[in-house]
C-alpha cells in the first residue's frame, strides 16, 4: 500500500480541520469536525434539559425527605393560624354574645348554625403531589375548623388490606393515587380530637362534626378500620345511644336537629355518606343518607333556583345537615375559586374550604363577620328552624272528688249490704 509523506499528511490534516473534517494518511476524509461539534451541542442540550427537568421535578418524588420538606414549607406558610388561634372565641362565649344580643334560646338548635368546615381534611393541597399529614389537620383546627370532611379510601397497596386511608386519587379512577403519600385515617382523627378537646386551647367545649365521605369501593375491612378509629378517638365525646344508627335523624320530629347546641358541648356528631349494612360502625353514625334529602350539595346547586325550589331547599335544610364540599381532586378544592355565598343563602351549614390555598373566597370566609373570630355563625332569622314546644296538658278534674272545702276527698261509697237469709 502506498504511503504518503508525513509532511504532506500534516498539511492535509490542517486543511481538513479548516474545512470541518479530517483526512487520513492517504488524504481521505475520515470524519467531520462540524458534525462532531453539532453532536456535542445536541448532546449538551439534552443533558441540560435532563438537569432542568430533574431540578424542577425532583421535589415531587415520593421520598420521605420531600414529604418532610413540603410539610415544613406548608406549615410555615400557615403560621398565621397558630398566631391567631388563642384570640378566637369558643362556642359558649359565642352563645353568650348571642343571648346578650337578644337571640331566644329556641333559636339555638344545631341546624341553625353555620360551622367552619375543612375540606380534604389532613391533606396539604394541591391534589397532584399533595401531602397527607397530621400537621394539615392540626392547622385546620387552629384556623377554626370544627367540622371535617374526610375522603376515606380503601388502601389498595400490597398488604394494605383495604384499611381506611386518606389520599387523593386521580379523577375518574378508584386506585391511581396522585398525592405523594397516603396516611391512616386514625392518625389524622386522633390529632383533631387531641387539638380540640385535650390541648387546653380555646374551643375544648365546642361541638364537632365529622363527615365520613367514603370513596372508591370500600370493603368490610375499610368499615372495620373506621370503627376502630372512632372507638379509639371519640368514645368519650359520643352522643347518647338514642342517636345511634341515625335514630335521631328520623321520626320524633327529627330530634337531633331540634336539639339545642347548648346540650352538645364537647360532643361529636358523626355524619356518613354510607351506611354499612349490618356493621357495628352504624352505631357510631348519627346522620346518614336519607331518601329525598340531599346530604351534599354541589358548588352551583343553590344558583338559579326558582322560588318554589328555593323554599323547598330551605325547608329541607332547616331540619337536616347539608354540606358543600367539592371532591379533593377537584380544581375548585385546590384553588378555593368558588363562591359559597349562594349556598349559605339557602342555609347550607357546612361550607368546606381548603385552608391552605389563599384566595379572595378564603379571605372572605375568614373575615371576622364569617369564621375569622368564631367557628360558629348563627343563620339569619328567615333560615332558622324554630321548634314548637306545646305546654303539658292539665290533668282532667275528677268530679267524684268533690268541690270547695271537700275537694280532693273522694266520696266514700255506701256500705256493702249483705243479703238477708
Amino acid at each position: 500500500m502506498p504511503r504518503i509523506n508525513p509532511e504532506v499528511a500534516q498539511i492535509f490534516s490542517r486543511v481538513g480541520d479548516k474545512a470541518g473534517y479530517t483526512l487520513d494518511a492517504m488524504g481521505k476524509k475520515v470524519g467531520g469536525g462540524w458534525q462532531t461539534i453539532i453532536m456535542i451541542v445536541i448532546t449538551s442540550a439534552i443533558l441540560i434539559g435532563i438537569f432542568v427537568w430533574y431540578g424542577n421535578y425532583k421535589a415531587y418524588y415520593e421520598t420521605p425527605s420531600n414529604i418532610e420538606r413540603i410539610v415544613k414549607d406548608k406549615t410555615k406558610e400557615a403560621a398565621d393560624y397558630d398566631m391567631k388561634r388563642d384570640k378566637r372565641i369558643d362556642l359558649p362565649t359565642y352563645l353568650s354574645e348571642l343571648k346578650k344580643a337578644g337571640v331566644p334560646d329556641t333559636h339555638l338548635c344545631l341546624t341553625n348554625f353555620y360551622i367552619s368546615t375543612a375540606n380534604a381534611t389532613g391533606i396539604f393541597l394541591p391534589g397532584k403531589d399533595g401531602v397527607v399529614s397530621e400537621q394539615a389537620a392540626r392547622l385546620a383546627v387552629a384556623a377554626g375548623a370544627r367540622a371535617f370532611v374526610f375522603d376515606i379510601w380503601p388502601d389498595l397497596t400490597p398488604g394494605g388490606n383495604f384499611s381506611p386511608v386518606l389520599q387523593i386519587v386521580e379523577s375518574g379512577s378508584i386506585w391511581r393515587r396522585i398525592s405523594l403519600n397516603s396516611a391512616p385515617f386514625v392518625k389524622v382523627l386522633k390529632t383533631i380530637m387531641f387539638e380540640i378537646f385535650e390541648s387546653s386551647r380555646p374551643g375544648f367545649n365546642d361541638t364537632v362534626v365529622l363527615y365520613l365521605r367514603f370513596r372508591g369501593n370500600p370493603k368490610r375491612q375499610t368499615f372495620d378500620g373506621v370503627l376502630s378509629a372512632l372507638q379509639a378517638c371519640i368514645e368519650p365525646y359520643r352522643l347518647d345511644a338514642s342517636f345511634n344508627n341515625c335514630r335521631g335523624q328520623k321520626g320524633d320530629l327529627n330530634r337531633l336537629f331540634s336539639t339545642f347546641i347548648t346540650s352538645l358541648f364537647k360532643k361529636v356528631v358523626v355524619v356518613s355518606n354510607n351506611l354499612a349494612s349490618g356493621h357495628g360502625l352504624n352505631d357510631y353514625i348519627n346522620i346518614g343518607p336519607d331518601d329525598g334529602i340531599k346530604l351534599e350539595w354541589g358548588t352551583n346547586d343553590a344558583m338559579g333556583l326558582n322560588e318554589q325550589s328555593r323554599k323547598k331547599a330551605i325547608t329541607d335544610i332547616q331540619q337536616n345537615l347539608a354540606f358543600v364540599a367539592p371532591l379533593s381532586e377537584d380544581s375548585k378544592t385546590d384553588k378555593n375559586n368558588w363562591n359559597f355565598d349562594e349556598s349559605m343563602k339557602i342555609g347550607v351549614q357546612y361550607i368546606a374550604m381548603n385552608f391552605f390555598q389563599p384566595s379572595d373566597y378564603l379571605n372572605a370566609y375568614l373575615e371576622p363577620g364569617k369564621f375569622g373570630r368564631s367557628s360558629y355563625l348563627i343563620k339569619p332569622v328567615p333560615l332558622r328552624y324554630i321548634p314548637m314546644f306545646l305546654a303539658n296538658p292539665k290533668s282532667p278534674e275528677n268530679p267524684g272528688w268533690g268541690t270547695g272545702p271537700t275537694a280532693g276527698t273522694p266520696t266514700i261509697p255506701p256500705a256493702i249490704q249483705m243479703p238477708s237469709t
